[in-house]
C-alpha cells in the first residue's frame, strides 16, 4: 500500500463508529485479497449505516444525508450491490453472468471511490 493510502485509511477510520470501522477494515482486507464483490457490498453497507444511525445526525446534516441517498452514485452502488446479492440482471443487456472477475474489479474500484467521496462529502470538517 502507498503512504497516501494509509493516510486516507486513518482519516476514514476516524470518521466511523466501531461497527462501520470493522466493515471498513474488511474492505481493506478484501482489496488485498481481490474479493471484489465484498468491496461493493460493504461500501454501501457503511453508507447505509451512516444514513440510518441517529447518532450521526449530531455530526452530519440530515439534508445532506437525504441528498446523498438519492445521488446518482449511490443509486448505481445500490443497483450493483443488489445485482450481487439477489442476482438481479434485469438492467444488464445480454448478461448471463454478472460475477465476471474483471467487471467486479472495475466495479469494486468505483464502489470504493464512491464510498470515500461520500464520506468526505458527509464529514467535510472532521
Amino acid at each position: 500500500m502507498k503512504e497516501n493510502e494509509f493516510i486516507e485509511i486513518d482519516f476514514i477510520l476516524g470518521l466511523l463508529k466501531p461497527n462501520a470501522k470493522k466493515i471498513f477494515n474488511e474492505i481493506i482486507l478484501a482489496k488485498k485479497n481481490k474479493m471484489w464483490a465484498t468491496i461493493i457490498v460493504f461500501s454501501l453497507t457503511i453508507l447505509d449505516n451512516i444514513y440510518n444511525d441517529e447518532d450521526y445526525l449530531e455530526v452530519v446534516d440530515s439534508l445532506d444525508i437525504n441528498k446523498n441517498k438519492i445521488s446518482k452514485d449511490i443509486v448505481w452502488l445500490r443497483k450493483k450491490r443488489n445485482q450481487i446479492l439477489h442476482y438481479d440482471t434485469l438492467g444488464e443487456k445480454n448478461s448471463s453472468n454478472i460475477l465476471i472477475d474483471h467487471d467486479l474489479k472495475i466495479n469494486s474500484e468505483k464502489a470504493y471511490n464512491i464510498l470515500i467521496k461520500n464520506l468526505i462529502k458527509l464529514f467535510p470538517k472532521q
